[in-house]
């Protein structure tokens, strides 16, 4: 029969091999959907930018034609 000493070091063999696990999940989504999705925001930041500039571009054009 297992003492309480050894069941305690099973346990703690244990929770160390999930903590590995858990740190190698932690680190694929660091390494790997992070830099997708700052891919993603970026190229919405850029179409985010177009629009606001053709935006901009047509109601200058309408001001100038309200303006002549």
């Amino acid at each position: 029969m297992a003492t309480q000493s050894q069941k305690n070091s099973e346990q703690i063999i244990k929770l160390q091999g999930e903590i590995k696990l858990i740190h190698n999940k932690i680190s694929t989504i660091k390494d790997n959907h992070l830099a997708h999705l700052d891919a993603k925001v970026n190229s919405i930041y850029k179409l985010l930018w177009a629009v606001g500039l053709i935006s901009l571009s047509t109601l200058l054009n309408l001001i100038s034609n309200l303006v002549s």
